[in-house]
């Protein structure tokens, strides 16, 4: 027991006196087992730990998918009304609820609040299982007269008062009273642009007055439609489609519209509450669990090889335990013990990098993670991080002596340590280099071809430039005024375009240059019409476009056929149509053959345009973020465009800011039924968007530096410690008149077959793991050969540099002097 405790202080001792050895252990080992620790928390609290806020008990999430391209799908249940037609086929057996969440101020004692707003049925948060923590629940009769807020907003701005009865907030110029306060919902997925406000507010539907009006035919992206119940009471997919088709044909009166719909494919989804709610996170946990084991598996690769050299190097010491008695396995036992401090030391190193990469997930990983709030170390992973650190000083300690034997430990004490002994054989050294060149050639191959894709989706060519341009936007509180703008906005000269030269004219007092149009080109709020082809009667898909004078120079969309639209069109029926829709037009003729032509998109008479020019297609949102492929029609008259929003783009001269303060002012004494003053920067928005792809893309691309640097130095060191023990061979050589070019040759042929034959199995296995892959993520992009060969290129290139600058740093040396220090 003495020898053991003695080993352990000599380990302590040894973290100081030998800093080569324990602080690369502790350092690499340390920050290798925080990512692991990181991945396994995250892991643990999506996969297992229950929801914090719903509950997840017999809860599903049930849609109707329609398919409108490869990569866009829009639910049906987008509508109360589809919700209240299937649950009165269902009937009382399961509960259903819907969810649509967006961003709206609201106002409350004079203060202006950004908050989440959930527009949903009667009863869903109760179908979710949330608590309500003040007030009434949401199966009241009067449920649309009034909001109910969540917990963080009750405490944020009334202090969590028990009494809400006289309390009012302002929402879209309506004053509405506060029914009731329910917990925060965290645990629900929505599609939305930017981060959502943690305060929160509710606004219910009545499901049975829902089914008093008809159909209104709007599909929209980002409800989500959930239901409580037995799984043996739940539709199944197929049942689903079924319903679907019967509702199509019984509920939807416009025959345009009702063949639109039932063109599209359509897919039933039932799935658990849980893994709807995860996504596809699930499997990327178990893609960065591999991905950090792998880093683990290479910097501790490294380290023992380093730790077989550091033995290697003691075997005089050995060689004298071992004829005093002491076995193999007594020998080991006392490196395991003596490596003890440094192992503790590295966990511990790891649990507190583990914590400050748990704190830092919501700057690293944005929104892409759920539940980021719940992640955190726990007593599990305590003993996780001890275990691993026990099995690899484990593996450390039964390795390196692996070719120990008396009698070549005599040997080595016989020759003053001369030569290469037996027991220096680097076959374990080499076989481990090959693992390590294999995981790096999968990792960097994986990591390359996300890199890749991640650049073409945040730096795609949008067809547009971004000038620093603002989208100013007020919203139209009074629904009964807004249905009114949009009833009689087809004369010139009506109220909404009067309205909207009065924003004009206001906004050119800003010293910029104003654009008439809705929107920017980089845009969420995607509009898109269908009309039936006059020749097939298919349906035809559209995105129109408002046209305003100076639009496409100030925004370098190319005009590639014709001329651009100018104010004499106006009241023509004129459009500019984008390239890929004239070739769709054109069919066999070319396609700037439609320059000229008239186009039929309507039924009714007037909806006939001539085409005058044709433009370069335009991508709304970077980043795969809306896969919208329907063509770009650009309208001389804006009337042809539903608008909800008075708005209009804004570009000001390059580095100065336009605020929202400033924009205020100059709407004073506009119409009070206009609100709500946004200011979007088109800078901005682009950065928002791309914030998590870009973020990815350095992410991985981190990690690939990381898995090249540690793959160098694992070669770097294996090459360092054969020219080293080799010292003495290639001084004599030298002595007697070799060059140090043909030396350095010798060490590179002693090393190429283990490069090769690593490279080359990596390649294998990084192609197989690859397709593997695929089969859990459909949105993965596809096995790129190029970038595979061009990174296994570089791989190679650094290996070589790697093992022939440590060798050639031990050939340089002075042979005369190398053998007298032997």
């Amino acid at each position: 027991m003495r020898l053991y405790s003695k080993a352990f202080q000599q380990g302590i001792a040894r973290i100081f006196t030998l800093p080569r050895l324990s602080l690369p252990l502790i350092t690499t080992l340390g920050l290798t087992l925080a990512a692991v620790l990181t991945v396994i928390a995250v892991a643990n609290t999506l996969l297992y730990k229950p929801l914090a806020d719903v509950d997840e008990s017999d809860l599903y999430r049930i849609e109707v998918n329609l398919a409108f391209n490869e990569d866009l799908t829009v639910p049906f249940f987008s509508e109360p009304r589809r919700i209240a037609a299937i649950k009165k086929l269902y009937g009382d057996d399961l509960a259903w609820g819907n969810i649509a969440s967006d961003t709206v101020p609201i106002e409350l004692d004079g203060n202006e609040v950004q908050v989440t707003r959930f527009n949903a049925t009667a009863g869903s948060p109760e179908v979710l299982g949330l608590s309500l923590l003040n007030g009434q629940g949401s199966d009241i009769d009067n449920v649309e007269a009034g909001v109910w807020i969540s917990e963080a907003l009750w405490q944020s701005m009334f202090g969590s008062a028990e009494d809400l009865s006289q309390q009012m907030l302002r929402l879209d110029g309506t004053e509405y009273p506060i029914f009731g306060v329910f917990d925060n919902l965290t645990s629900l997925n929505s599609v939305n642009l930017s981060e959502q406000p943690s305060e929160q507010i509710w606004q219910f539907q009545n499901l049975q007055s829902a089914l008093e009006s008809p159909d209104a035919v709007v599909l929209n992206l980002g409800p989500i439609t959930f239901v409580r119940g037995a799984k043996s009471a739940l539709p199944t997919p197929a049942d689903l489609e079924k319903w679907f088709v019967d509702y199509v044909n019984v509920e939807i009166s416009n025959d345009r519209a009702r063949d639109f719909l039932l063109s599209k494919a359509v897919t039933g989804e039932v799935v658990s509450y849980r893994d709807s709610f995860i996504g596809d996170s699930r499997q990327l946990v178990f893609v960065l669990m591999f991905a950090m084991f792998s880093l683990l598996v290479m910097a501790s690769l490294n380290l023992l090889n380093m730790f077989i050299a550091h033995y290697q190097s003691r075997n005089k010491e050995f060689a004298i335990q071992m004829c005093m008695g002491s076995s193999v396995g007594r020998l080991r036992g006392l490196i395991f013990t003596e490596n003890l401090p440094m192992f503790l030391l590295a966990t511990i190193l790891g649990l507190i990098a583990a914590g400050w990469l748990i704190e830092s997930l919501p700057t690293l990983a944005g929104d892409s993670l759920p539940l980021m709030e719940q992640i955190s170390l726990s007593a599990s992973s305590v003993i996780i991080a001890l275990a691993l650190i026990g099995m690899i000083n484990f593996v450390f300690a039964m390795i390196a002596l692996i070719y120990v034997d008396k009698t070549a430990l005599t040997d080595s004490l016989n020759s003053s340590g001369k030569g290469t002994p037996a027991q220096q054989n680097q076959l374990v050294s080499k076989a481990l280099m090959i693992v390590q060149l294999t995981l790096a050639c999968v990792l960097l191959t994986g990591a390359s071809i996300s890199v890749k894709d991640s650049y073409r989706s945040a730096y795609a060519n949008l067809g547009y430039s971004m000038p620093n341009a603002f989208e100013v936007s007020m919203a139209i509180g009074d629904e009964t005024w807004q249905t009114s703008l949009a009833e009689y906005e087809q004369y010139r000269g009506s109220e909404w375009q009067q309205l909207r030269a009065n924003l004009v004219e206001r906004l050119s007092n800003l010293g910029g240059d104003v654009i008439d149009i809705n929107a920017l080109p980089l845009t969420n709020n995607v509009s898109m019409s269908a009309f039936p082809d006059p020749d097939t009667g298919d349906s035809v898909m559209i995105r129109p476009q408002m046209w305003a004078k100076g639009l496409l120079a100030k925004f370098d969309i190319e005009l590639l056929a014709g001329r651009d639209l100018n104010e004499a069109d106006i009241d023509l029926p004129h459009v500019l149509i984008s390239r890929s829709f004239a070739i769709d037009r054109a069919g066999n003729e070319p396609w700037q053959a439609m320059i000229g032509k008239e186009l039929k998109m309507g039924t009714d008479a007037e909806d006939i345009f001539k085409v005058v020019g044709i433009v370069e297609d335009t991508i709304p949102l970077p980043g795969g973020t809306l896969n919208i492929d329907a063509p770009e029609v650009y309208y001389s008259n804006p009337s042809r465009i539903a608008l909800n929003r008075l708005s209009a783009v804004v570009i000001m001269p390059d580095a100065q800011e336009l605020q929202r303060e400033e924009v205020e002012k100059l709407f004073v004494g506009m119409d009070s039924r206009l609100s709500d003053v946004q200011v979007d920067a088109m800078q901005q928005r682009w950065n928002t968007v791309t914030a998590a792809t870009r973020l990815n893309m350095y992410v991985v691309m981190g990690l690939a530096a990381l898995t090249l640097a540690l793959a160098a130095i694992g070669v770097s060191g294996l090459s360092q410690m054969t020219a080293s023990q080799k010292r003495y061979e290639l001084a004599v050589r030298m002595a007697t008149g070799a060059k140090q070019s043909r030396l350095l040759r010798l060490l590179l042929q002693d090393s190429i077959w283990m490069l090769a034959f690593g490279l080359g199995l990596g390649v294998l296995a990084a192609v197989t793991s690859y397709q593997y892959l695929l089969t859990f993520f459909n949105s993965a992009p596809a096995f790129d050969w190029m970038v595979t060969s061009l990174i296994n290129l570089a791989l190679a290139i650094v290996m070589i540099i790697s093992v022939a600058l440590p060798g050639w740093l031990v050939i340089r040396k002075d042979p005369m002097r190398v053998l007298r220090e032997l």
